[in-house]
């Protein structure tokens, strides 16, 4: 699989279904939160500032919802 596609036929996002665009972007918040939890985890054990981490990824997140709330 070439890097910026998905599954077997090698589509690039915007060509995937509706429905598999949907199972991709699941896919991908499921590896984010994986992701997250991993990187907090390595944090703790540098002892870095993991509060001030976590409230920067929460503003980018709040964005992602602000716009998912848009009409």
């Amino acid at each position: 699989m070439k890097k910026g596609t998905h599954g077997k036929d090698e589509n690039k996002f915007e060509e995937l279904t509706y429905q598999d665009q949907a199972k991709s972007l699941n896919a991908q918040i499921q590896v984010l939160k994986k992701a997250l939890k991993a990187h907090f985890r390595k944090g703790k054990d540098e002892d870095k500032d993991i509060d001030s981490s976590k409230n920067s990824y929460k503003e980018q997140l709040l964005k992602i919802i602000e716009f998912l709330n848009k009409k």
